[in-house]
């Protein structure tokens, strides 16, 4: 594992998991290219990567309560096509954020679920496999939500700019 201070969870991120070291680190990243630990915690890393992409992860989760019409441990957007889902309340220590990459899940025990990433990374989330199916199944479906109002509005702008230039 390397240290990083990094705060661009980007579409390489897999998880964002809480970890404390004897070096100070309060979080590891699961990323596509490796695994890192940093100084900050979980919820300063999701903050400071929404800041970055002009938002706040209060506003990215009051979206998300509102397409999704409910407010309990929402996924949310970090970026455009970058989405994450708390395994449980982001009060909780145990809070892992799983992004959206696809994995197989497998049920440790009742309460224990093994996430296998496609790269071969693995992370062990404390909640049962019904938690993260239906968490990834919440993320998906406010991805694919966000990608159609993308593309609705750029027919709306393509239209509108090709009326104009019609007239």
């Amino acid at each position: 594992m390397m240290n990083c201070e990094s705060y661009l969870l980007d579409s390489q991120a897999l998880a964002l998991i809480a970890y404390k070291d004897d070096l100070g680190s309060l979080s590891k990243i699961v990323t596509l290219h490796g695994t890192y630990t940093s100084k900050k915690s979980p919820a300063q890393l999701l903050h400071l990567a929404c800041l970055h992409n002009q938002s706040t992860v209060q506003i990215q989760k009051k979206v998300a309560s509102a397409v999704l019409k409910f407010k309990h441990k929402p996924p949310f957007l970090v970026s455009q096509d970058v989405g994450v889902f708390p395994t449980s309340s982001s009060k909780h220590e145990t809070c892992c954020y799983i992004f959206n990459h696809f994995f197989t899940p497998t049920e440790i025990d009742k309460s224990t679920t093994l996430l296998t990433f496609s790269n071969g990374a693995t992370v062990t989330v404390p909640v049962s496999m019904h938690i993260v199916q239906q968490q990834n199944g919440r993320l998906h479906t406010l991805l694919s939500h966000s990608t159609q109002l993308r593309k609705e509005l750029y027919f709306d702008q393509y239209l509108f700019s090709s009326d104009r230039m019609n007239r």
